[in-house]
């Protein structure tokens, strides 16, 4: 394993004592984590590469230390490139741009490793270590071993960079799409393997007892309820089934406060689990206490959900208020029946079937969207026009903002506030992840954001990030030649304002809760 100069410092005992003692503090007292926002807007470019692709920035949702992410290409400099993709992380708080602030996670030397997931929390770990969760045809656990390549599920301990392999399955059993709670406490991935090893003595998890003999691609949950034997005293527990064929998939599990993180698991499937009649792919609930399948609903829609395709669920983060869980997606479907156009998105809070619609764009479509801890931000990918086209910003100027329909980065507070993060032609600004407070936003860009920064256009990951008037990244410690955009540099040129409000009241079905 390759380790930069700016990332040995976590493999060093002082270091890991001071991380423990960091956790001890959190855990005593949340509020900490939830200090003053900073306001000051700032950009920052987090990798350079001149060859390959870059994909699936993961922004860590616990004050947005790391960026986890994957490429093929040249990551560590000219001449770097495997030719095949591995895992890095970005060291976010690393504010010195003279260190270099990348460290590589694998190094796989036959195979490739890949959908890698965010970084846990240190706060509220309880005992297990801050792990990544990441899918590897390699051989990286010798303790298991993957002589055969097969696509296996991996965890990866970021404090002492252990590997554990999660799976050992054998072709052509394909292991998929792993996320964890933020707390560590569990796993959830897609598979279609026969895994479920359940028997139900575990009150708190029962199980629904589905087996996967047919190859079907199912959805499992890994317990790991404590820090014991980490991480081989678990159970999976296989929460989806459908015939052969069928496709269950991007689960993500969270839950509203913290001893409940692995209460929820949404996921898309292309099979009625139901029996319902629902036509199309849905997202369904999986309720882990009482061991039952939910369908994502709300009071008010006729007849259940409509036909369509729901794409993408997210899931906010525990909160120390107890609001949600919220689960956010976009659709293709006119959920509320308003005439809304091309796809949209929408947040569902779980346990109380409110369903509310945030965006409906003349034109385009808006995925991809990822929420924050208490369900109030939401970051999203857009090609249409999300700022109301009537007023003129707060910044910004007058609309339209996206007039050429480029595939840009937005940030959403509640209902009516929006902010168009990037603003670029001829390139393309998608994947977005955001940290629990909404402060930070990270999305991969094949736009020369900052000048000359990316002159070819290719894949590269990006931060936006709002500071305080103390921070270093103010002032002269961010510098346009080092991949740094501020307002202060004037390389920043922001839009925030009121957002789009386009919707036939005349057909919205229970207004309160239906219309944005």
């Amino acid at each position: 394993m390759t380790v930069h100069a700016a990332t040995q410092s976590l493999r060093n005992p002082v270091t890991i004592v001071y991380a423990v003692l960091l956790v001890g503090v959190f855990s005593a007292f949340p509020h900490i984590a939830q200090a003053k926002r900073g306001k000051i807007p700032v950009l920052v470019q987090a990798t350079s590469i001149t060859t390959g692709d870059i994909q699936g920035p993961r922004l860590r949702s616990e004050r947005a230390k790391t960026i986890a992410f994957v490429s093929d290409g040249d990551v560590e400099g000219p001449g770097s490139a495997p030719g095949h993709r591995e895992v890095y992380l970005y060291h976010t708080m690393y504010h010195s741009f003279a260190a270099n602030m990348i460290e590589r996670v694998t190094t796989t030397a036959s195979g490739e490793s890949y959908a890698v997931s965010r970084a846990t929390d240190e706060t509220f770990a309880s005992g297990r270590p801050q792990f990544l969760a990441l899918v590897s045809t390699g051989d990286l656990d010798p303790s298991v071993g993957n002589a055969d390549g097969n696509p296996e599920i991996f965890l990866w301990e970021l404090l002492t960079g252990t590997f554990h392999q999660l799976t050992d399955t054998a072709d052509p059993v394909v292991n998929s799409d792993p996320y964890p709670s933020d707390s560590g406490r569990c796993v959830t991935f897609s598979s279609t393997g026969d895994l479920d090893d359940n028997d139900g003595s575990d009150g708190g998890n029962p199980g629904v007892g589905f087996r996967n003999p047919d190859g079907s691609q199912e959805v499992f949950i890994y317990s790991l309820e404590n820090s014991e034997n980490f991480p081989t005293n678990g159970n999976f527990t296989q929460v989806s089934d459908g015939p052969p064929g069928t496709v269950s998939a991007k689960p993500v599990i969270g839950g509203y406060w913290f001893p409940r993180q692995c209460q929820s698991t949404a996921y898309t499937s292309d099979f009625d689990q139901l029996g319902n009649g629902s036509i199309g792919t849905h997202i369904y609930v999986y309720n882990r206490p009482g061991g039952r399948i939910e369908q994502m609903n709300a009071a008010g829609i006729p007849a259940g959900l409509p036909p369509g395709n729901y794409f993408a669920p997210n899931i906010s983060s525990a909160s120390n208020f107890a609001r949600g869980p919220f689960i956010v997606f976009d659709t293709d479907s006119d959920l509320w029946v308003n005439q809304s156009h091309g796809r949209n998105m929408f947040r569902f809070r779980v346990f109380h079937s409110r369903m509310r619609q945030y965006t409906d764009q003349d034109v385009g479509d808006t995925r991809s969207p990822v929420i924050s801890d208490g369900g109030k931000w939401i970051a999203v990918e857009s090609d249409g026009e999300l700022l109301s086209q009537k007023k003129t910003a707060k910044y910004g100027g007058d609309p339209p903002f996206n007039a050429d329909g480029n595939w840009e980065i937005f940030r959403l507070k509640g209902r009516r506030k929006a902010m168009q993060i990037t603003r670029t032609q001829g390139c393309s600004n998608t994947q977005p992840s955001i940290e629990d407070t909404g402060v930070s936003v990270a999305f991969r860009s094949t736009c020369d954001l900052i000048s000359e920064g990316n002159p070819n256009q290719l894949p590269q990951v990006f931060l936006y990030t709002q500071v305080k008037p103390d921070d270093p990244l103010v002032g002269s410690g961010c510098l346009v030649a080092n991949g740094c955009c501020n307002e202060a540099n004037g390389c920043f040129d922001r839009v925030e304002g009121k957002s789009l409000k386009k919707v036939s009241k005349k057909d919205c079905i229970n207004k309160p809760k239906g219309c944005i």
